[in-house]
């Protein structure tokens, strides 16, 4: 079997069933694209989780096994995803971009929510196979723009609503974030959903992951020796605020660039995006003020990390106020009495406090950068 992969209507390698075998327009392929390279290297990272419960509904509905193969996943899911213009067919096929992109909520209502009020078995547009990550989530279309709906439980909603607010206080890049509560007519019950705007802009950029360009090399150390130096600021800022936030789920698929669709080119480091796993999502966050923890050592340790911090480390009345600001806006949407928002708002200063207190550290490293030319 032969494959084209395009970018939009555009045909720009091909393949067969099982790697890389011609490149027709290095520019506009993914960064990882080489002939020979295994063609799964990129489905993988393309292909909803098995292992989520819901999946396994929308594999049943879209008429696949749940292992499925390689064929057979292309021939359904195409590659697509939403964030970015790259997909898969058949050579002899001719299939029309925009349609496998249109949005079918009835599909969209099977991988959120495990089912759907529709049984029409309408399995046409975009069949959310590209809708990566460990959470029940789905991207929905509402107003022009996609949105990706995605579940969690309290701590987990708190943890990524609370530090959009804070970043977004901090003005720095980050994906728009809002919460949903909404009553079901059948049991009365409230549900409460967490929802990210697309920031491609209906994939007027290419978002490409990092895994495209570092693999699963995901330690500082690596990825800081090798990632252009324009775009080191928003990176080692990315970690700081990471630890500010004890986000420890910065993997290689929830961090990367934005390309531009026509050139291919990198245009930045895309918006930070993902933090329902940090502050209390996975237990109490803390650190020692003496020793301080993994989070601050990852970037103190690089001499790289110490001179981006050395010129960008925010002023502290600007952290206060983001986390007041955070923290008051969180209540308005959760209405928890008795949430000790103290949790969040302390480790956030604490650790803010910490990386000031190694000032004197963080001058000697990044003069070491200065001194080594």
């Amino acid at each position: 079997m032969q494959y084209y992969i395009m970018h939009r209507n555009d045909v720009i390698a091909e393949a067969d069933e099982n790697q890389i075998i011609k490149i027709l327009n290095q520019d506009l392929c993914p960064a990882c694209f080489a002939v020979g390279m295994p063609l799964n290297r990129w489905l993988d990272d393309r292909t909803v989780d098995v292992h989520r419960s819901h999946s396994r509904r929308l594999f049943k509905a879209l008429r696949l096994k749940s292992y499925a193969d390689t064929d057979q996943m292309i021939n359904v899911g195409h590659g697509i995803t939403i964030t970015d213009n790259w997909w898969i067919q058949k050579a002899d096929e001719n299939l029309d971009y925009r349609s496998l992109k249109k949005y079918n909520e009835e599909l969209a209502d099977i991988a959120f929510y495990g089912s759907s009020d529709s049984h029409s078995g309408d399995i046409s547009g975009y069949r959310e196979m590209g809708t990566v990550g460990s959470f029940e989530k789905a991207w929905r279309f509402m107003d022009n723009a996609w949105y990706m709906f995605k579940q969690g439980n309290t701590q987990e909603l708190i943890s990524e609503y609370y530090a959009y607010l804070f970043l977004k206080a901090m003005e720095v890049p980050v994906a728009e974030y809002m919460i949903q509560k909404s009553i079901s007519e059948a049991t009365g019950l409230e549900s409460v959903c967490i929802i990210t705007k697309d920031f491609t802009d209906n994939a007027g950029m290419d978002f490409e992951p990092f895994c495209n360009y570092y693999s699963d090399n995901e330690e500082p150390e690596y990825i800081l020796s090798r990632i252009n130096n324009d775009l080191l600021q928003p990176y080692v800022m990315m970690l700081f605020y990471d630890a500010l936030l004890h986000n420890g789920d910065r993997h290689n698929q929830n961090v990367g660039f934005l390309r531009d669709s026509s050139t291919g080119e990198i245009t930045g480091l895309a918006p930070y995006f993902d933090y329902n796993m940090c502050l209390i999502a996975s237990g109490i966050p803390r650190i020692d003020m003496e020793r301080g923890n993994l989070f601050t050592e990852d970037i103190l340790n690089q001499s790289l990390c110490c001179r981006v911090l050395n010129d960008s480390l925010p002023e502290r009345d600007k952290i206060v106020n983001a986390v007041m600001y955070a923290s008051e806006e969180t209540r308005k949407v959760f209405e928890l009495p008795d949430f000790n928002y103290s949790l969040l708002e302390d480790y956030i200063t604490d650790t803010y406090d910490y990386f000031v207190s190694q000032e004197q550290r963080i001058q000697q490293k990044a003069e070491q950068i200065s001194l080594n030319g």
